[in-house]
């Protein structure tokens, strides 16, 4: 169908005084990532405000349509544990992320998060135990959680 030559929807062009042909995009800068925010993102952090954070079914954390991790006080949060739920209410602007933790500090990664994904059988008991929590900080690996979870694009 040509519909340059559809009379009927020429007609309704007419009526709506569409004089040229309009291009059409569909992206939702209110929904998706600019350019801007995935490169502040990707190369180090962007700060936003706390009403953005969206948290996903899987109680992972999302900024419009990336998953992304949450700094504060050195501790990089993955998942709505009891930390974010507190500073989504308390806080103004947070600093996320998507690319590797600022100096790979696999160490400050939230071990309550963890627990709250049950990611690699971390569950909240066993973190009670000093002997097991910090082979777990050790042994975590942001791009194997991206394997599991991938940032982008949201599935």
């Amino acid at each position: 169908m040509d519909f340059f030559q559809d009379e009927g929807l020429n007609r309704l062009r007419e009526r709506m005084r569409a004089d040229e042909l309009g291009h059409f995009e569909l992206f939702d800068p209110a929904r998706q990532l600019t350019y801007a925010e995935r490169e502040a993102l990707d190369s180090g952090m962007l700060n936003t405000g706390s009403q953005t954070l969206r948290i996903l079914k899987d109680k992972t954390l999302a900024f419009k349509n990336t998953r992304i991790w949450l700094c504060h006080d050195q501790d990089y949060h993955l998942a709505y544990c009891q930390k974010v739920q507190s500073l989504r209410h308390h806080q103004e602007s947070l600093q996320i992320g998507t690319g590797t933790f600022p100096s790979n500090r696999n160490e400050g990664v939230c071990l309550e998060c963890l627990a709250v994904l049950q990611y690699q059988g971390v569950d909240a008991r066993r973190l009670r135990r000093a002997e097991f929590s910090e082979p777990i900080r050790e042994q975590f690996s942001l791009e194997a959680f991206k394997q599991d979870y991938p940032f982008y694009p949201i599935i």
